[in-house]
């Protein structure tokens, strides 16, 4: 069975994610002070990258109709012997996975 963490181990990941929301809450209050550590980028500009995400219909999605394609946020973790997956956002359940015609 293939890594369902995608790449970045459970002990690896969790920590980043929990250093991720604890400097959010702090930039939300205000109360969040940059170190001297942080890294200095310079001549930077906006773009995007591809990440892993899932696409499919939707049932049971809070803002998605029933039956309507859609794509997940960014995929954290896939495993498709208990046929769950988490994103950024929420948990999904895995129905039928789709076959592509070789």
């Amino acid at each position: 069975m293939p890594n369902p963490w995608l790449g970045t181990e459970p002990e690896i990941l969790i920590p980043r994610l929990e250093r991720l929301t604890r400097d959010l809450e702090d930039i939300a209050r205000k109360n969040h002070r940059m170190t001297g550590s942080a890294v200095l980028l310079e001549d930077f500009f906006l773009c995007q990258r591809a990440v892993p995400c899932l696409a499919g219909h939707m049932f049971g999605h809070p803002e998605i109709d029933n039956g309507s394609p859609g794509f997940t946020s960014e995929l954290f973790y896939l495993d498709h012997e208990r046929r769950v997956a988490r994103t950024l956002s929420r948990w999904y359940r895995l129905g039928g996975a789709k076959e592509f015609k070789k």
